[in-house]
């Protein structure tokens, strides 16, 4: 039996360009000042600093340690009936060292705790159980507090890059944002020409005004009598 042909190897995919940090790429933040649901208030700067330096095409745009910051937007502390207490962030652009800035986006813009659903399951079965056997219970259960978030110094904290960050030929770095969004009252911009269903008039000649004047129509003729004959 001849040898069958080996399969050719699936091509690879491609790998992003040395030359440019990709759009929505993921940085890594340090925090310098604490984050908490029962502390934090709204409006206030957290302190942060890049926890790597951003390099592209061997060149460092913004060194390890550059100082960050995000800006609590709504925090609301932990309460009764097992609520859980939040803090929504926003990431404000990061100043790089040649006066520009790069603008960043929290991937997950409210930080709360999360539950397995093991602890879940846990939680409910405790719950039916405690509803049996112990009386009160559901007295118990409404003033039971909830958690609160808490992120101490030193935790590390995602954000991705809002804009493409591009080394030019000349050495000069970019920053390129994508284009906005259409909106839905506005018409996008087509890839290609559109051709008119109807050659468009001429705006600058004026058309002129045809007036219909009417025709003299002829006269009818007389009707002939005929006199009877006595």
């Amino acid at each position: 039996m001849p040898l069958r042909p080996m399969p050719k190897p699936s091509p690879s995919p491609t790998a992003p360009p040395t030359n440019a940090l990709p759009f929505d790429s993921t940085l890594l933040f340090v925090l310098d000042d604490p984050i908490s649901s029962k502390s934090s208030k709204p409006g206030e700067n957290v302190r942060v600093h890049l926890k790597s330096a951003i390099v592209v095409n061997g060149r460092i745009v913004a060194p390890a340690g550059a100082p960050g910051q995000i800006r609590v937007v709504a925090v609301s502390g932990s309460n009764i009936e097992d609520k859980y207490g939040f803090v929504d962030i926003f990431f404000e652009p990061l100043g790089l060292p040649d006066g520009s800035v790069l603008p960043l986006r929290a991937p997950v813009a409210r930080l709360e705790p999360r539950d397995s659903a093991g602890h879940e399951s846990t939680v409910e079965a405790e719950d039916t159980v405690g509803d049996i056997f112990v009386p009160y219970y559901t007295l118990w259960q409404i003033f039971r507090p909830g958690k609160n978030f808490v992120l101490s110094p030193g935790s590390e904290l995602p954000a991705r890059t809002a804009a493409t960050i591009t080394s030019q030929a000349n050495g000069t770095i970019a920053i390129v944002t994508p284009r906005p969004l259409p909106q839905s009252s506005e018409v996008p911009d087509a890839t290609f020409p559109l051709s008119p269903l109807a050659t468009p008039l001429p705006t600058e000649v004026p058309i002129p005004k045809v007036r219909y004047t009417p025709s003299p129509s002829p006269s009818p003729s007389p009707i002939a009598t005929t006199t009877p004959t006595p």
